[in-house]
């Protein structure tokens, strides 16, 4: 009886130390796989999103994908506006694309000047956070707009400017 009541402590036990281990596994492994949010530009500068007019499922929703142009001048291309504000400029995009159907290559009739194409893009003061993600075999980088301070790291502004 002894011997019975061993066996059934230690199929307890060995029970006990697989469920710590898969639940340490488990607690650990998805931060193994992440990459670490990085800010990108100048803290003091200014860099802008520039819509594509393409679309991207990300974590289960639509955003926004196009350029992202650094203070110095740097572009990163395929970035995705995800967050705060990516329904918005999705619908601002779409609306100048609108417009720039409508009336681009007409005279305006008050000046006899021809309309010029229309361009959105956003403007940010200060770092962007950025991550580096596969989708589809396809590398993109993030814009964590969620992650902005607004009052510290950077204020968001659109812009529409017209085309030369």
């Amino acid at each position: 009886m002894f011997l019975g009541g061993v066996m059934v402590a230690l199929k307890y036990v060995i029970v006990g130390v697989v469920v710590v281990v898969v639940a340490a596994a488990l607690t650990l492994l998805p931060t193994l796989h992440r990459v670490p949010v990085q800010y990108v530009g100048s803290p003091s500068g200014y860099e802008a999103f520039v819509p594509s007019g393409q679309t991207i499922n990300y974590n289960g929703h639509t955003d926004p994908t196009g350029t992202l142009i650094l203070s110095n001048g740097n572009t990163i291309q395929n970035a995705v506006w995800d967050g705060k504000y990516a329904g918005t400029i999705i619908q601002n995009h779409n609306q100048i694309v609108q417009l720039n159907n409508q009336f681009v290559g007409q005279t305006d009739p008050v000046n006899n000047q021809p309309y010029v194409p229309l361009q959105d893009f956003y403007v940010i003061k200060g770092q962007v956070p950025i991550q580096q993600v596969t989708i589809n075999g396809q590398t993109y980088y993030v814009i964590e707009a969620d992650k902005y301070k607004p009052s510290k790291h950077c204020r968001i502004l659109h812009i529409s400017r017209m085309g030369t």
